[in-house]
Order: structure tokens, then sequence, then C-alpha cells
């Protein structure tokens, strides 16, 4: 994330301190209790916490690891595997935002990543944050700052002058990550100042023009640390994770895509609730049934059971998981059994323990209550997201704090390295 949560930093570690002395209340009703293996009964939405699960290195095939020039937060790959991007910003705050163009590439030892070229990104982004690929693996959205940059993969792959087709601007002052519809008619942004998820007719935008009267349709309010972002499986839902303020205040929230799409403001909202401590990103199982989500501060992964959660009925929470320090980033693999955490061990919150790792969980043991943390994979400085190429079954994850983009296979669920 980007100023928002650092402007929370003095009161989370004043949080930090009082969870440490005082068991991590998180407030009325919300009180840290990890569930036991088996246990019966609701699981506990975890307060804030220094404590952290260690896991076992998992052995892995060399990574292939490029130094790109800025701090890479959103990596995404093309539809066919060759070409992965990575959204770069200066600093911790933003500046100069660019996109770094990677070409994949197979050698006797494994895969390389090369890095291409880099293209500027226009104003009003301020920063490069959150990105990702249209259904049909043609456009390019990349968030920061006052905008949302959208170009033309085909072009990006190719180097053409102009990939730039145009800018989503909110009026917002930090876009952080988008998402397209399913159909792609639309894109959704999440900002995390105004704590607003914005929504634009991106199919309107690219036929007569971003700045055309009904390209951007409005907001749907949320709250402050508007930052993760998820669609179901069937485009009809929006999922979003806001961090709140300083402590446990943060929420997992359901949207109704289609009302957002009518300009319904508030009244898209279907669902929400209690998510830990400082939620910041959200993925979803395969079938849209769980979602799973990262609570920075309680360094956990939670799991929640979708249907529940939209129909207001308790025992949304199905599973929480203690991961390593503050993770960030998260991805659903193996067809659903595998989830992985970027442990980002930032140092936001307490001092860095020099544990950056990647977190591999088992679903199956986590949703039954069982230890659900298989083991964990080296990472570099701050790894912040995670994102899935299919093509190739490998992952890619950018490590902010040390400048580079990585990409390694897909683990096993007993956790062998995968192809």
């Amino acid at each position: 994330m980007r100023s928002g949560l650092l402007r929370l930093l003095g009161r989370s570690l004043l949080m930090t301190t009082v969870c440490a002395v005082a068991a991590c209340s998180s407030g009325p009703g919300h009180t840290q209790r990890p569930a036991s293996a088996g246990a019966s009964g609701p699981v506990q939405v975890p307060g804030c916490s220094t404590q952290v699960a260690a896991g076992s290195g998992l052995s892995e095939r060399q990574p292939a690891l490029v130094s790109v020039p800025g701090s890479p937060t959103g990596v995404a790959a093309s539809p066919d595997g060759r070409w992965a991007f990575a959204a770069l910003s200066q600093n911790g705050y933003g500046g100069d935002p660019r996109l770094a163009v990677l070409a994949v590439r197979t050698v006797a030892s494994g895969r390389r990543l090369a890095l291409v070229r880099v293209i500027k990104l226009p104003p009003p982004l301020t920063a490069a944050w959150g990105m990702s690929v249209s259904p049909d693996g043609r456009l390019l959205l990349v968030a920061g700052g006052s905008g949302t940059a959208v170009l033309s993969l085909p072009k990006v792959v190719s180097g053409a002058a102009d990939p730039v087709l145009g800018v989503l601007s909110d009026g917002g002052p930090a876009a952080f990550e988008a998402a397209p519809s399913s159909n792609g008619h639309y894109a959704f942004v999440t900002d995390e100042d105004s704590g607003d998820l914005y929504v634009f007719n991106l199919a309107l935008a690219l036929q007569r023009g971003f700045d055309a009267s009904g390209v951007r349709i409005g907001a749907v309010p949320l709250a402050s640390g508007a930052v993760g972002i998820a669609t179901s499986p069937d485009g009809t839902l929006i999922y979003v994770t806001t961090y709140g303020q300083a402590g446990p205040y943060g929420r997992l929230w359901v949207i109704d895509a289609a009302r957002a799409e009518r300009a319904a403001g508030r009244g898209a909202v279907v669902a929400s609730t209690a998510a830990g401590c400082q939620p910041v990103r959200v993925a979803l199982s395969d079938d849209g049934r769980v979602a799973w989500v990262t609570a920075l501060q309680s360094n956990a992964v939670l799991a929640f059971d979708t249907a529940t959660l939209r129909q207001h009925r308790p025992g949304a929470l199905r599973a929480v998981v203690h991961v390593g320090s503050e993770p960030v980033g998260l991805v659903v693999v193996n067809g659903g059994s595998t989830v992985l955490a970027t442990d980002s061990d930032r140092g936001l919150v307490a001092p860095s323990s020099g544990l950056a790792n990647v977190s591999v969980i088992s679903t199956e043991a986590a949703l039954a209550r069982r230890p659900a943390l298989l083991g964990v994979l080296p990472a570099g400085s701050f790894p912040r997201e995670l994102s899935y190429d299919s093509a190739d079954n490998t992952i890619l994850m950018s490590n902010f704090g040390s400048a580079t983009v990585q990409m390694f296979g897909v683990p096993a669920v007993g956790g062998a390295q995968g192809t």
C-alpha cells in the first residue's frame, strides 16, 4: 500500500504494543482465539498481533529473477505466457509511474525473465500499483494515484510508440487496484484514501473517448483503506477489502456488480464483515465459494464462506491460518487446493524479522481446521504481489524492496515443487 497506510504507522505501533501486552484484543466480540485442530464452534476473527508462524522451507527449483528500474507492485502475464509485466513506482509514496515489459524465455536451466523495455505512464497517474489483464487478453489496466491507465497489450509487447489508449480518471487521490468486469465492458477501481470503489464504462471509453460523458459511472462508498479487489467467477459480485483505521477495523465487502454498473452507489453493497487487523487483499476459490483474505497486522490468512456472507448468516469465517510477518499478496492455485501469500516482513508495525517468504497453505486442511501451513518459499525484500500464469503454471512475484520480479513454479500441495 501507499501513503494511506503509512500515515497509520504511529497509531499502529501503539496498537502493536497494546496487542503484545494484552493478548491482541480486536474489539468487542472479536477476540483472537485461533481454532485448534478439529475444533467445533465458530471461528473467531483474529485481532492485531506481532506473533508469526515460521514455516519450514520447501524445496524448489532455482527461480527466475530480474532486476527492474523501480519498486514493483502489480505483476501480470500475457495470456500466452511469453510476456510478463510489472507496475513500477520510485518509492513508497509513488512517483514516476512506469510499466516494465519482461520477456519470458525458456533456457536449458528452466525459465528466464529479461527486461525488454519500460513504458512511462501518463498523468494523472502519480504511481503504478495494481494491475490486471482484461478477459479477452487485449487490455492491460494499471492503477495509481488519480487515474487508471488502459494500455493495448498487443502494442505493449510489440513495442509500438503509443500503447496507452487512455486514462480512467476518478478524481480520487489514491487509485490502488483495478479489475475489469467479466465481459470486459466495465472497470472497477479501489481508492485507498477515499475508501470508494469507482466504476467506469470501459467499453464506452474505448468507443467514444475516455473523456466522454457516461464513462465515469460513479462510486460505491465503502470505508477508508479500500485496496484489494476480486470478482466472482460468474462476474456478478465484487469483493473488496478495506483496512480501515489502525487496529482491528478492517472489513471484507461484497458488491453487486450489476447494481454498481447502474450507479446504485452504497445501494450496490450486498454484505460486509469484520476481516481482522488491516485486511489488504482478497482472492476467490475457482468456484467462488471461498474468499481468502490476507490480514496484514493479524499475520494471518482468513477464509470466508461467500454464500454465508451474502446471506448475512453467522459463521461466514471458516478458517484462520497464521503465517509469517505482514502478509500482503495472495493467489489461489492448484485447482483451489493451495493458497500462496507473501509474508512481506515490511517492518511497518514491528522491526523486520528477516523472514520475507511466501507461505504455502493447504486449503483443505485450513477449512477442516487442521494445521494448514505447508511451509515457505524464499522471496526478496518486501514481497508484495502474486499473479498466476496459467499458460505455463508459474507464479510471478514482485519484490518491492529489492526491485526485482521473480518467477517460480507452482508448488504441489505436498510441498514438492511443481513444473
